[in-house]
Order: C-alpha cells, then sequence, then structure tokens
C-alpha cells in the first residue's frame, strides 16, 4: 500500500493505493477520512479482488488541502482526469456515496460501476438516474440508518434495473458495523456474483 499526493487544480490531495488492475475508487463520509477504507480492510479486498483501489480524502478532509472546487462531484471528475483515469469503479459513503451519484449521472461514460453506501441526497439525481440504467450498482445500506432513510435506495432501484439493494449492519456507517460481511459483498460485486 502507499501513501501518495497528486496536484489537482493546485491543490495538493491525498490518497492511498493498492494492487493492479482496473481502478477502483473510494470516497469517505463527512466524519471520515481516506484511511478509513484501510482500517475496514475495504482497500485490502478490493485489491485482493484484482484492482487498483485507490482511497482518496476529499479537499479539506484528512490531509488534502482544501480547494476551490464547484462541487465535491466535480473534484470526482477533477481528481480522475488529474489521475488520467478514464473510466472507473467508484464507492461513496454518506455525503461521499452524493458526490459520487452526483458525478455518475452527469459522466456515464467515465462509470464502470458504482457501490453506494447510505447515500444522502438521492432525490435531488432522480431525473438523471436513467442514464445509469446497465451499468453494475451495488447498494449498502444500514437496517436502521438513521441519515439516509432506505427510500434513497429504492428510488435508485426503481429507476435503474441493473442496481441491487443489500443490508449490511445496523447504522449508517454499516461498514464500522460489520467490516467482514462489507467486503464480502463488495468482492462478490466486482466479481459479478
Amino acid at each position: 500500500m502507499k501513501d501518495d499526493f497528486i496536484s489537482v487544480k493546485g491543490v495538493k490531495i491525498h490518497f492511498v493505493e493498492e494492487g493492479e488492475g482496473k481502478p477502483f475508487l473510494l470516497f469517505h463520509g463527512a466524519r471520515f477520512n481516506a484511511y478509513t477504507w484501510v482500517e475496514t480492510n475495504t482497500v485490502k479486498s478490493i485489491s485482493s479482488a484484482g484492482f487498483k483501489a485507490i482511497s482518496v480524502d476529499f479537499p479539506g478532509f484528512g490531509k488534502s488541502q482544501n480547494g476551490d472546487f464547484d462541487s465535491l462531484s466535480d473534484f470526482i471528475k477533477d481528481f480522475m482526469d488529474a489521475m488520467s483515469i478514464q473510466k472507473a469503479y467508484l464507492m461513496g459513503a454518506s455525503m461521499g456515496g452524493e458526490a459520487v451519484l452526483g458525478f455518475a449521472v452527469n459522466n456515464p461514460e467515465m462509470v464502470e460501476g458504482l457501490v453506494l453506501v447510505g447515500a444522502v441526497g438521492v432525490p435531488s439525481y432522480e431525473s438523471k438516474l436513467k442514464s445509469l440504467d446497465g451499468k453494475p450498482i451495488l447498494l449498502i445500506w444500514g437496517e436502521k440508518d438513521s441519515v439516509s432513510p432506505r427510500r434513497n435506495a429504492e428510488i435508485i432501484l426503481n429507476h435503474v434495473k441493473t442496481a441491487k439493494l443489500v443490508i449490511v449492519g445496523k447504522q449508517h456507517a454499516c461498514y464500522l458495523d460489520d467490516p467482514m460481511r462489507f467486503n464480502d459483498e463488495l468482492t462478490k460485486f466486482l466479481k459479478g456474483e
């Protein structure tokens, strides 16, 4: 595993990278950072499944400098451009889930597949969700998520036939409740099971 930095629009952005293969980008929630996905063993699980896992600190989080980006969704596109990544799997939790979804509906050609974990703000993108139909999408929600209602996942399921929902753990940050099962569901998704 390596810690690295890249300049994105002149802003120093931190990320953690492990493995070889198709890029899989991981984005954290508001109370977390790039290392969260290392601590839950998710980075290792993704790299072991044959992907290049890249866990990113959003601007102003973790070790990344703050920057003037129009939105976190725009930042994701700027980051991918800076890394010369044309297409990737993307995962985001909560705030990171909204950022990933906002990026994906506007740049579907850059999306290989999505994993959204208790994503917030989903209704804002409802009119554009059809652009993701045909892409593999895994929705992971905690059984008693009090931050992002299950309805958010159902909106995506209604519009995207290739989306599926699994329930892991109890709380909003369900990957902390049961990281082993969380990583297991993720690995199965990546292997097309």
